[in-house]
């Protein structure tokens, strides 16, 4: 009797359901893409509502026949809606696009050059704060760009914020990273250390992906191509949240987030703290950090904004910077790290980072006229800090040379070696001493202040035509210092000045702890640069000319080579690019683009000064890019496909490898190598579908062609930076390495209702070569290829639900990453052998495990 009422309840309500008559659709950003959510949607006839949920969805009940809907915002033009609906039945109104009309919701995308779709003639992917916030969990902030064609991004050894990315095959060096449109690359380097941006996790609105050339007039590394993190404004809705992050492998994390709301003299002020600390799931890779975000906004009438944001991430994290040969992960697991030792029962971490790089920029934005628009912002970023490092003395073993057993650093056997050294070392002025160190650890310590000013003024001429141009400079210095911070049971260390320019010089050679030894140097780069783009668009086309002419001014710095005279000569480098795009819009839902460019690209201040002296490299050319670009795009209301193709040469390649890392034993080298081509080739296809209001599916695909071009010669360093032997690279025809180029990822996301979902995704990875190693392909008409790292796929699954706590709205996801728990290579070099046996690299994590409740009030 039961089960019969059972079944008549469950039939009594599936009738129910059926019986009604259903509207959806989604709501969008018509200038940035993106999702809205709290948008209201309102039946004219009966005054009934809904808003819209974190992914812009709606579902609202509607009587039969005609009706009328009306959408509206803050911040955004209202929207109505004509439809007929018949008796039971579903209508998909599908993407709803709202136009902004404040300057808040205007300015980033003027200073940011956000890329629109069916105008801007290049390819992108948009991710959402929401897809951040439910999947990344505790990975590295570059893993959420992951299902996106031709982006791989994966941990390096595995501590906290420890990542890297590539695009198309390359790497973070040429790849534009820009915060709310202001470059954030390394100005020395052009890298980016994920573990100081942190707080980027909680802080970002929005990431624009754009794949080759990029729309940006100031991302003049924007070879691969241009990410785009865009943060939070200021919410117009007074209110807050808590948010508790944990995970599997003892990881935590704690997130504030407070706002104001929009007071009544149009100022609003939002702020986002957190806190993470955990032992890390790799041995050793402990992490603790602080994070903020605020941003104040202020209107002055209607014409006038200032936004000012704050952002930062004290941190300290253990890492591993050792790669792993497959024996040792067979032998030891995959969160084996050979780093790290103990000495007296606490852990002692050689690969140690700790850093502080808060960034604040005030921007002003003011409405001239309906015609003529100016965007500026002032920037500022210092930062201080550095990494655990270690020296030897003349030519004593490196400590990783001491290993115990478990084949961790044997800490007790390098104090006992120090304490009882009884070696006498005759110094530069004839004095016999002894009772030094023949190990110490030390701090290399990094600091920078980087300020600067863009400012963008954007005209329309007329209904067709739209000027943009503007100025960008910037001052950057830099300092390294390395600086004793433990003498390991000996008395003091001899700096013995064996590799200085100048020698000793009369300097005292005994260094105690916090004396510095070995480096003790600087950078000095200004920047200066002048943009102008001309945008053309009339009905079904659109098209844009784009130039920058730069020039940067480079001065090196050095008290431990000299003792006079220690800055260089200024170096100046000058720098250029043009890019032209056309858009054509077939149909309502079918449009075509090409976009081409020519750069050349200003080499980076550690190529300038590629010696570590203050004698500037020679023959050090500009890179020059020549790249084309083809695209289709099918975007109807429920379904996307994006199918692009690429062409990109480079010349005059210059890389650096095992750069700020220790080199293990004194066989290592760094390589300085100059002068490659290289050729970038390939086809992108991204798919995504809401099939119906429950279901959604999609897939990402890219398979590249990337080869080196070209022979060429490189400098082998040792640990003291000093040039040990010239070689002849033997590049041409090898697979350009460290990226897949085989990419196949799917994604699936079903919602039992508006407030529980459950989203797969897929990717599977092949054709992933290990870096070549220049110091091991000397070795003409020896044309095998690197090492070919076995294809692997992951699988990632996360389960959304929100509901209510005393009406107080709440959250909890669970993530699972890698479910399948196949633990597989990510990264790598080439040996001599160029197979595993000689291969080493680093392993993916296995499964794990993210839960987290966010409460809302």
């Amino acid at each position: 009797m039961k089960n019969v009422f059972l079944s008549a309840l469950i039939v009594f309500l599936s009738i129910g359901l059926e019986a009604q008559n259903i509207v959806n659709g989604t709501i969008i950003n018509s200038k940035t893409g993106e999702n809205l959510q709290n948008v209201s949607i309102k039946l004219v006839k009966t005054k009934s509502g809904t808003l819209s949920n974190e992914n812009g969805e709606f579902s609202l009940s509607v009587p039969q026949g005609k009706n009328s809907l009306t959408i509206s915002s803050i911040g955004f033009e209202s929207k109505i809606i004509d439809f007929k609906i018949k008796q039971y039945e579903t209508i998909e109104l599908g993407r709803i696009f709202l136009n902004p009309v404040s300057i808040e919701l205007e300015e980033i995308s003027i200073i940011s050059s956000l890329a629109e779709e069916r105008k801007t003639p290049v390819a992108v992917t948009s991710i959402q704060s929401k897809e951040i916030e439910n999947e990344l969990g505790d990975r590295p902030f570059p893993e959420i760009m992951n299902q996106s064609p031709g982006v791989y991004a994966t941990r390096t050894g595995g501590g906290s914020g420890d990542a890297r990315i590539s695009i198309r095959g390359f790497k973070q060096e040429n790849i534009a990273m820009l915060l709310n449109g202001l470059p954030i690359n390394s100005v020395e380097n052009g890298l980016v250390y994920w573990n100081n941006w942190i707080g980027l996790t909680d802080a970002t609105r929005q990431i624009q992906v754009q794949r080759g050339l990029g729309a940006s007039n100031i991302a003049l590394n924007s070879i691969g191509g241009t990410i785009n993190i865009i943060t939070k404004p200021s919410e117009n809705k007074k209110g807050g949240s808590i948010r508790y992050l944990f995970t599997d492998y003892g990881n935590s994390k704690i997130n504030l987030s407070l706002s104001s709301g929009k007071l009544k003299n149009d100022f609003a002020v939002t702020f986002l703290g957190s806190h993470t600390k955990g032992p890390g799931y790799v041995d050793a890779t402990y992490v603790e950090s602080y994070a903020y975000f605020l941003t104040i906004s202020k209107g002055f009438g209607k014409n006038h904004r200032l936004i000012f944001t704050a952002l930062g991430n004290p941190e300290k994290h253990g890492q591993r910077n050792f790669k792993l040969s497959k024996n040792e992960i067979d032998e030891y697991g995959d969160k084996f790290n050979k780093d790290w030792g103990s000495y007296n029962g606490k852990t002692n971490n050689a690969s140690e980072n700790f850093y502080y790089k808060p960034n604040f920029a005030l921007n002003h934005y003011w409405n001239i006229s309906e015609k003529s628009f100016l965007a500026t912002s002032a920037y500022l970023s210092f930062g201080e800090g550095g990494g655990k490092w270690t020296e030897s003395f003349n030519n004593a073993p490196a400590i990783f040379s001491y290993r115990n057993p478990s084949n961790q650093i044997d800490w007790n056997r390098i104090y006992n070696n120090n304490a009882n050294n009884t070696e006498i070392y005759t110094l530069a002025d004839g004095t016999d001493t002894s009772g030094y160190s023949l190990n110490v650890q030390t701090n290399f310590l990094a600091s920078h202040v980087w300020t600067g000013l863009l400012s963008k003024w954007e005209y329309k001429a007329n209904e067709n035509i739209k000027i943009i141009s503007g100025i960008h400079g910037r001052y950057f210095k830099s300092k390294l210092r390395e600086k004793i911070r433990d003498l390991l049971g000996g008395k003091f260390f001899i700096e013995d000045y064996a590799w200085a320019v100048d020698g000793v010089a009369g300097r005292n050679q005994i260094k105690k702890t916090g004396d510095i030894i070995k480096i003790n140097n600087g950078a000095i780069i200004n920047f200066g640069s002048a943009f102008s783009q001309i945008e053309y668009s009339n009905g079904n086309v659109s098209a844009f000319l784009a130039g920058t002419i730069s020039n940067n001014w480079y001065q090196r710095f050095d008290k431990y080579n000299y003792i006079k005279n220690t800055k260089s000569k200024t170096i100046s480098k000058a720098g250029a690019d043009i890019k032209l795009g056309l858009n054509y819009n077939l149909n309502e839902k079918n449009n075509v683009y090409f976009n081409s460019g020519y750069f050349s690209k200003a080499p980076y201040f550690k190529f300038v000064f590629g010696n570590y002296t203050n004698d500037p490299s020679k023959d050090i050319n500009n890179e020059k890019l020549m790249a084309f670009e083809l695209g289709y795009n099918y975007i109807a209301n429920n379904t996307k496909i994006k199918l692009n193709t690429y062409y990109t040469y480079l010349k005059d390649v210059a890389f650096l490898s095992n750069e700020y890392i220790q080199l293990e034993n004194n066989q290592q080298t760094r390589a300085m190598v100059t002068g490659l081509n290289a050729l970038h080739k390939g086809i992108e296809l991204e798919i995504s579908s809401k099939i119906n209001y429950s279901l959604e599916a999609g897939a990402v695909i890219s398979f590249g062609d990337w080869k080196w071009k070209n022979n060429v010669i490189a400098h082998l360093y040792n640990n003291d930076n000093v040039i040990v032997d010239t070689v002849k690279v033997y590049a041409d025809g090898l697979f350009v390495g460290d990226s897949p180029q085989t990419q196949i990822g799917l994604f699936t996301k079903y919602n039992f209702s508006e407030n529980l979902f459950i989203k797969a995704d897929w990717v599977y990875y092949d054709r992933l070569y290990a870096d070549f190693n220049p110091a091991t392909r000397n070795v003409e008409n020896n044309n095998t290829q690197s090492y070919k790292i076995p294809s692997y796929s992951l699988l990632n699954i996360y389960l959304n639900h929100s509901f209510s706590i005393l009406n107080t709205k709440a959250n909890a996801n669970i993530s699972c990453f890698n479910l399948f728990n196949n633990v597989h290579i990510i990264r790598g070099e080439d040996g001599a052998k160029h197979n595993l046996e000689d291969f080493r690299g680093f392993w993916s994590f296995g499964r794990t495990f993210n839960f987290s409740l966010s409460i809302f009030f």
